[in-house]
């Protein structure tokens, strides 16, 4: 049985940097695989454990769920195993603590920014339920963060620990595993969890990151009598947003799970949507739940709860703060000292198992609890050698398990996280060191890759192609300044972009992102690595001639990108007409090729000359209103990876129609009805759509016959259109009492006065 390392002693392959978190199950550390160059979380059960068959069994369930699984927002797993007795597991180590700790030191989210937040959450948990894992313990302290750019939160889920797959549940019969706060109203009763009941705990998930506190608060019974019998939560009808985010908080939050979405990608895209509308209406920046700040945050104490904690969080995001009773269990290594441990926060929303099925053994259980019992005893899935049994009325003993219990959980089921490298020229001399440094820096860097995974693959390349056969390749010189030329031969490029893939953890997800293809699932799914590097040879690093085994290769990796993103209806733009007097305004929208670029050429009707569209709209002047305008439309799409398609389309629409129009004026002006001061009405004839500088007659007919009853009347007005082809003909006054229709023609148009 190995002890357990200090700073700076090796475990296995791993060299230890510093302790994230210690507890009475074991240690997470912070450490570097020098094999691969990164950093990664190190988690090492407590020997004593090692015995313990439904703990290890358990903590192996979890690193092959983790295995089995595949999802961009979920913690990866590296390596699990045994090293002389200690059990271990290694994962993806992620910067910037949980969500737990943001909420409570910086205060709700922006309101965009939680939904986008929220919807990766939930497109995690669709990946694990289409692989038949129901996480069971979703909440802030089980969401790992990772601050890709300022205000840009990237989460990772972690802590599948108490997972269920298929119909596999190592929990014993009898229990409900969860946390209360963020528990789902059937669950509570005592049912078996399902996807919707992670739907439901996403809801919660989603409310706290918006007001920075959990759904409902207070006592274990309180928390449980509210998830199933209170409202649903809603934020005020004048909260900015409230109309597009309560609905979608009362169906996540809906009390009977066939009321909830069907699935957690279907939550996903409601809160997707939600986000650009508020986005698109300038909305989105403002903070619900009001100032940040580890007071405002609530994120599900239970005030009485005495019961242990199997779950919490250490995520390599620095050293927490202290907390009241949170000071981890020492484990003292045979014969040295004890090490220093980061301290650990106290998980207010922690895992909680509480034996009994149904509400109403829980809710006594509870009710001792605040009588002054201790939750119930011993929980049921603790190991023997943690019962409190023989310590009644020691009260610093009980707190001691208590503190215990804390530690168990900060170490149980860690949040471990993202891959973050840190490179360099280990183990490189002499001129080796030196070709792999002007490699590293002189190569075109792909617009994903960073200066790590450049440095990585420059010093993979040297590994397999020394310096010496380097400097007759051409690509650097001798000497004591050693320079990249640009001109090497095929199969070095290709050695090393494979070595830049290989550097790179998930380079699937990174490529598809720098190129904006969306889902890269497809992309990580049909294309090799072995291809994606030719790919990356030829259109990133070879000049023009023999592109070797490359170009094969791309050749492979374009037809694959191809059939996963290249859809003909999703090429063209889509053209709206929209009709005006003199002409028609086409609105354009860009296509929806995921990863693509494009330019949308228009040209007239019958014409071959396109111009590129500037902006997102193209005005087509007309003759006449009423008449149709056509426009052709050619659409060019180029893709990250190279190929370009192109699509022509017509587009038509109408001008709006000529118009003759009786406007009547305020007052009357024909002297005839002045002077005798008989009350009359004044009417104006206006057209418009008429073409400019063609002149046009309108004939006056009093309902449809004669032109007037009266002598000497007019019934032919010329139009004199101006340069808008708009005007006016003529104005009409009439007693007040005239019930006669006088009506106005002219081509393509008429109108009637109606008195």
């Amino acid at each position: 049985m190995v002890a357990f390392p200090q700073e700076g002693e090796q475990f296995g392959r791993y060299v230890i940097e510093r302790v994230l978190g210690q507890g009475g199950m074991g240690v997470v550390y912070q450490a570097k695989d020098p094999a691969l160059r990164r950093k990664v979380a190190l988690k090492l059960v407590l020997p004593s454990l090692t015995v313990d068959k439904d703990f290890i069994t358990r903590f192996e369930r979890e690193a092959n769920i983790l295995a089995k699984l595949r999802s961009r927002n979920i913690v990866q797993i590296i390596e699990y195993g045994e090293v002389e007795g200690t059990v271990y597991l290694v994962t993806e180590y992620v910067p910037d603590g949980d969500l737990h700790g943001w909420l409570k030191t910086k205060g709700p989210l922006e309101t965009v920014q939680a939904l986008r937040l929220v919807g990766d959450v939930s497109d995690a948990l669709f990946d694990a339920h289409r692989a038949g894992v129901v996480h069971r313990d979703v909440k802030p302290s089980n969401v790992l963060l990772w601050e890709r750019q300022e205000g840009e939160l990237v989460p990772y889920l972690t802590d599948f620990g108490i997972a269920t797959e298929g119909d596999s549940n190592v929990t014993r019969a009898g229990s409900v595993v969860g946390s209360l706060p963020y528990m789902s109203p059937e669950r509570h009763m005592g049912e078996q969890a399902t996807a919707s009941g992670d739907i439901y705990a996403a809801g919660c998930l989603l409310w706290a990151c918006l007001t920075g506190k959990a759904p409902y608060a207070g006592t274990d019974f309180e928390l449980m009598s509210a998830h199933i019998n209170s409202p649903v939560p809603r934020l005020p009808a004048a909260t900015p947003g409230a109309d597009l985010i309560n609905p979608i908080i009362q169906r996540a939050l809906a009390k009977k799970p066939e009321n909830r979405f069907t699935t957690a990608a279907e939550l996903a895209k409601a809160l997707d949507k939600a986000a650009d509308r508020l986005e698109e209406s300038g909305l989105g920046g403002g903070i619900i739940g009001g100032a940040a700040g580890a007071a405002a945050a609530d994120l599900g104490s239970r005030p009485g709860a005495s019961y242990d904690t199997t779950s919490s969080d250490a995520s390599g995001a620095g050293t927490p703060a202290p907390e009241a009773e949170a000071q981890p269990t020492i484990v003292k290594r045979p014969g040295d000292g004890t090490p220093t441990p980061a301290p650990l926060a106290n998980e207010t929303d922690s895992t909680v198992v509480h034996s009994g099925k149904g509400l109403p053994a829980v809710a006594a259980a509870a009710a001792a609890s605040s009588a002054g019992g201790t939750g119930g005893g011993q929980p049921e899935w603790l190991p023997s050698h943690h019962s409190n049994a023989g310590q009644s009325g020691d009260g610093e003993k009980k707190k001691r398990y208590a503190i215990i219990g804390g530690g168990v959980a900060a170490v149980l089921l860690v949040g471990v996280g993202i891959f973050t490298q840190g490179f360099g020229m280990f183990g490189l001399h002499g001129d080796d060191a030196k070709a792999a440094e002007a490699i590293a820096s002189g190569v075109p860097k792909p617009g994903w890759a960073s200066e790590d995974q450049m440095t990585c693959a420059a010093e993979s390349l040297v590994g397999k192609v020394p310096a010496n056969e380097l400097r007759s390749h051409g690509i650097v010189d001798a000497g004591d300044d050693w320079t990249y030329t640009g001109a090497w031969p095929a199969d070095d490029a290709m050695k090393f972009t494979q070595g830049l893939l290989d550097c790179t953890e998930s380079w699937s997800t990174e490529i598809g992102d720098n190129w904006k293809v969306g889902d890269t699932r497809c992309m990580e799914k049909e294309v090799d690595k072995t291809s994606m590097a030719g790919l990356l040879a030829v259109t990133d690093l070879l000049k023009d001639g023999d592109t070797g085994a490359a170009g094969p290769a791309s050749e492979k990796a374009v037809k694959a990108l191809d059939a996963c993103y290249v859809k003909a209806d999703a090429l063209g733009a889509k053209v709206t007409p929209k009709p005006a007097y003199m002409q028609v305004d086409f609105d354009v929208q860009d296509p929806t090729a995921p990863g693509g670029q494009s330019v949308i050429g228009i040209a007239k009707s019958g014409s071959s000359s396109y111009e590129e569209l500037k902006g997102s709209s193209y005005e087509l002047p007309v003759t006449e209103g009423g008449v149709e305008g056509c426009i052709a439309v050619k659409t060019t799409v180029t893709f990250a990876w190279g190929t370009e398609k192109a699509t022509d389309a017509n587009a038509c629409g109408k001008a709006q129609p000529k118009k003759l129009e009786w406007v009547k004026q305020d007052k009357c002006t024909d002297p005839i009805y002045t002077k005798q001061k008989v009350a009359c009405n004044t009417w104006r004839l206006t057209f418009e759509g008429f073409q400019p500088g063609k002149r046009f007659d309108v004939k006056l007919t009093l309902n449809g016959g004669k032109c007037s009853d009266g002598k000497g009347a007019k019934c032919v007005w010329p139009g004199t259109p101006d340069g808008e082809g708009k005007g006016a003909v003529v104005d009409w006054s009439g007693p007040q009492n005239w019930t006669a229709k006088f009506v106005a023609t002219a081509p393509g148009a008429s109108a009637q006065i109606d008195n």
